[in-house]
């Protein structure tokens, strides 16, 4: 099964890209016999589940049968063009930023703001914003997550640490995070960071999750310094002076034994996570995708609570992803009204509020989210914590071909991390080799 990371969008994951799509036929795909289900394709098992439940009233009010089909995340993406290239696509299908673009390009999808009317203005702009383009909006949302700092109390209570005057100082000696990083740091032998005789291979706790996460860590501290990963038009920007400080800074962190070493994070990317859960990890910078597993891999094991990210010069700026909703053209006029239908419902609190129950994303509809975070209390989580849906956030990937973008940067990225690059020249090879993969 992938993982909760995998499965809320995240886009460095490798996936092969689609590229620019060919544009079907004019007026949209042929259309299925009008007495076919309309197809809704998702990428989680959970989420279908709770769609064919939910969907059980829409069907009994309005006589539109729905199949609902699960392609894994592993295959989701290679199969999408080919369905598009025969003109098959599903009729209502999930969507992520990183490869809305190209399906844009293609003529596939219907425009749902005239679709949605009304309804548009009860989803939370952070998630509906990222599927708008200036002649309109593509998508309806249906979940979205951001990233967050996990602390464990017990060990930052012991070392006095605040997490909410966290922050951090690109130009400084040292600031908040690392001071309470260094102090959080100790050895087999209860030496503290920095102190004599430390000794980092026998560490029992580590400080911070500095680690080239593009999601929980790259992201939100690029953009707390005033840096950008891309620009508007898909660009990558991330080898800024702002965005090499912030790779400079948090590489500096491992270097300095603050977080787990470089070469032990781009080995294993899930180190940090199960480092934290493990009780050997003071500060955790994550997302609200990775809930599920730290109640899961903590089981009680130690009290923590979350906070919002980091603060860096420019204030917090959590990355934001979203899952949407996207509806095929079609040349049928019923079938395109029953698709409108279903677009418009997947937009309602009757669609949204059984997967805010199950704790599957911060519902898009504005109304429901206490009904996540009254899930989460029941899980023992307070989500309320980290406030509500942030104003100020960093950007996930966009454009043709970002995924492929970026999965080529971070492995260069990585050199730094490791201690393997000069980061002023790796960071301008990691961007030229993101640019040229995006083409």
């Amino acid at each position: 099964m992938p993982t909760r990371r995998q499965l809320l969008f995240t886009a460095a994951t490798g996936m092969a890209g689609i590229g620019v799509l060919p544009a079907c036929s004019p007026g949209g795909q042929s259309a299925p016999e009008p007495t076919d289900a309309l197809r809704l394709r998702v990428w989680d098992e959970q989420a279908a589940g709770v769609y064919e439940k939910a969907l059980a009233t829409f069907t009994e009010s309005t006589g539109i049968e729905v199949e609902v089909q699960v392609v894994g995340w592993e295959t989701y993406w290679s199969q999408l063009p080919l369905d598009a290239a025969e003109q098959s696509l599903p009729d209502v299908f999930w969507m992520n930023t990183a490869h809305l673009d190209q399906y844009l390009g293609g003529d596939h999808l219907v425009e749902v703001g005239a679709v949605a009317g009304e309804l548009a203005a009860q989803w939370e702009p952070v998630a509906a914003d990222l599927y708008r383009r200036e002649d309109g909006l593509w998508g309806v949302p249906q979940l979205w997550e951001q990233s967050v700092l996990v602390v464990n109390r017990a060990l930052v209570d012991a070392a006095g640490g605040l997490p909410g005057d966290l922050r951090f100082d690109l130009w400084a000696e040292s600031d908040p995070l690392r001071d309470l990083a260094l102090a959080l740091t100790v050895d087999s032998e209860g030496r503290r960071a920095g102190e004599e005789g430390f000794d980092p291979a026998t560490r029992q706790v580590t400080g911070f999750s500095a680690h080239p996460d593009r999601t929980a860590v790259l992201g939100p501290f690029i953009a707390a310094s005033g840096g950008t990963w891309q620009h508007e038009d898909g660009t990558f920007t991330f080898a800024s002076e702002a965005g090499v400080a912030a790779v400079r800074y948090l590489a500096g962190m491992a270097g300095a034994h603050l977080a787990p070493t470089g070469a032990e994070t781009t080995a294993k990317p899930g180190l940090c996570r199960e480092l934290f859960t493990q009780g050997s990890l003071g500060l955790l910078q994550t997302g609200t995708y990775d809930l599920r597993a730290l109640v899961e891999g903590i089981d009680g094991a130690f009290a923590w609570d979350l906070h919002p990210v980091v603060a860096g010069p420019e204030g917090t700026r959590p990355l934001v992803h979203a899952i949407a909703a996207v509806g095929r053209t079609v040349t049928s006029e019923e079938r395109t009204a029953e698709i409108a239908e279903l677009l418009t419902w997947l937009g309602g609190i009757d669609a949204q509020r059984p997967l805010a129950e199950a704790r599957l994303g911060i519902p898009a509809h504005r109304d429901l989210r206490g009904a996540w975070d009254k899930a989460w209390s029941g899980a023992g989580v307070d989500t309320t914590v980290i406030g509500p849906a942030p104003e100020n956030t960093a950007r996930p990937e966009h454009g043709l071909r970002s995924a492929e973008g970026t999965s080529a940067a971070l492995p260069i990225i990585g050199e730094v991390f490791r201690g393997e690059a000069d980061v002023n020249e790796a960071m301008a090879r990691a961007q030229d080799a993101a640019n040229e993969a995006a083409g």
